[in-house]
């Protein structure tokens, strides 16, 4: 094999066609069209994405790759977090200051351009080549970044507490992992998104939790890894956000963003002895208390007086719209579980159907854009149910995911799978003819037509006599 050049060796007056550099991806997204008005077909348009390496010293620097669809492609589907890889022929240019405040800190003044006019490639870098350096990239796979700003360092009773910790500020956090929740499609501004939550405690309050948003599929995949209240994770650059709706702090990854797992630091050591220690059933029922959204509805939804004022609600809201109401007192007049659970991939999140006797797992995904083509189904809750009162009824309200969960009083869908008849009907009949507090989120999609999803319910309780 050809010697490969270090991170700290590389200089701009080095030949191209003369480098070859090893390292563990630290960071990856995914890759976006530029924007030009020459490109109006795939084949003209340009692609870019980067990604964060390092090597064996512990040295990182970031990569750019630019071109078309099909020289961009094959390369951003080997780099996935942890990959470990051999960049040849890329061209070296030093960081520009207008481009450092949108990428990971790293040791390197310098930064990879791949092109295909130098015919730069990316290959996996395997253990069949030099143990030695496949342990050290590992070993750099799991130590956290250089800290250049330790006031950035932060524990989660800071992060809730301290007002001088305010929204927009970039911190650092070492954590348990303690829920990874699913991921969730969403449109923003008429583009379809995927959005994922995970929940994080630590030593500081073990009663507090802080949930950080994930919204690029690059780190979505790589928390496939990440194991409840076993796993430890150094958020490196993540962004502190207020929901404006419970005006509760959560944290956002952003394209400077670095995930360590299983940090190899003494507060890493100490954080994952510490997990050991949790009951992790009495710490998810208390987190599930901490979100429960009735300052959600005081503060953002828009309250209806019956059903009758919901539909026409419902009915001015634009195209493209999205809005967010409450009803005190109403009736549930169908809760229907007898298709309540749904499949999806566990990779890609496309949906297969419906679990029943007539469904069958295929081997492999049948969404064509997945990268993981091997089947791993996962089942979900999602079922409908219909309202009413007495100035009228409505249907086709979406319950679905983890709040399904929460209201079937935590059982799961395999749960429910291995539940009796007897047990189905009793768990149905707490919900049917009962009066509850409704919350739901109308979306008013472009194509016309309204996607009504409730996102709370709580009986009503009435005062005795």
């Amino acid at each position: 094999m050809e010697e490969h050049t270090l991170i700290s060796a590389l200089q701009t007056d080095l030949t191209s066609s003369r480098i070859s550099v090893i390292g563990v991806i630290v960071f990856a997204e995914r890759p976006k069209a530029t924007p030009t008005k020459y490109a109006t077909t795939v084949a003209t348009k340009r692609y870019v994405f980067n990604f964060t390496i390092c090597d064996e010293n512990q040295d990182s620097i970031n990569v750019s790759c630019w071109g078309t669809v099909d020289y961009v492609t094959p390369l951003s589907d080997l780099c996935f977090i942890g990959a470990h890889v051999e960049i040849s022929n890329p061209r070296v240019v030093v960081s520009e200051m207008k481009n450092m405040a949108f990428l990971p800190e790293v040791t390197s003044e310098h930064q990879l351009h791949l092109d295909l006019q130098y015919s730069s490639s990316i290959d996996t870098y395997g253990d069949d080549y030099n143990y030695t350096i496949t342990n050290a990239l590992e070993n750099s796979f799991h130590t956290p970044p250089t800290l250049r700003e330790q006031s950035k360092k932060v524990s989660i009773r800071d992060l809730m507490l301290d007002t001088k910790r305010s929204e927009g500020d970039f911190v650092i956090l070492t954590a348990v992992v303690a829920e990874v929740g699913p991921i969730l499609d969403f449109k923003v501004n008429d583009r379809k998104a995927r959005r994922q939550e995970v929940k994080f405690l630590d030593q500081s309050d073990k009663e507090m939790f802080i949930t950080l948003v994930l919204w690029d599929s690059v780190c979505q995949v790589f928390t496939m890894e990440w194991k409840p209240f076993a796993t430890v994770m150094q958020l490196t650059n993540v962004k502190l956000q207020v929901d404006k709706n419970t005006n509760r702090k959560f944290l956002a990854t952003t394209s400077r963003t670095i995930l360590t797992i299983d940090p190899n630091t003494e507060e890493g050591y100490q954080l994952a002895n510490y997990a050991t220690e949790l009951n992790p059933d009495e710490l998810m029922n208390a987190f599930l208390q901490q979100i429960q959204p009735e300052q959600f509805f005081r503060n953002k939804a828009i309250k209806q007086g019956n059903v009758a004022a919901l539909g026409d609600f419902i009915s001015r809201i634009s195209p493209g719209g999205r809005e967010q109401a409450v009803l005190h007192h109403v009736m549930i007049m169908t809760f229907n579980l007898d298709r309540a659970i749904s499949v999806k991939c566990g990779h890609c999140g496309r949906r297969s159907g419906f679990l029943d006797l007539d469904f069958k797992s295929v081997p492999m995904c049948v969404n064509e854009t997945c990268r993981n083509k091997e089947s791993n189904d996962q089942l979900y809750f999602d079922f409908n149910i219909s309202i009413g009162d007495s100035t009228g009824s409505m249907k086709w309200l979406r319950i679905s995911g983890d709040f399904a969960v929460q209201i079937l009083g935590q059982v799961t869908p395999e749960l429910f799978i291995s539940m009796s008849d007897e047990d189905k009907m009793e768990l149905k009949n707490r919900f049917w003819f009962e009066f509850y507090e409704i919350g739901i989120q109308i979306e008013h999609r472009v194509n016309g037509t309204k996607n009504m999803n409730v996102i709370h319910l709580e009986p009503v309780i009435f005062a005795k006599p």
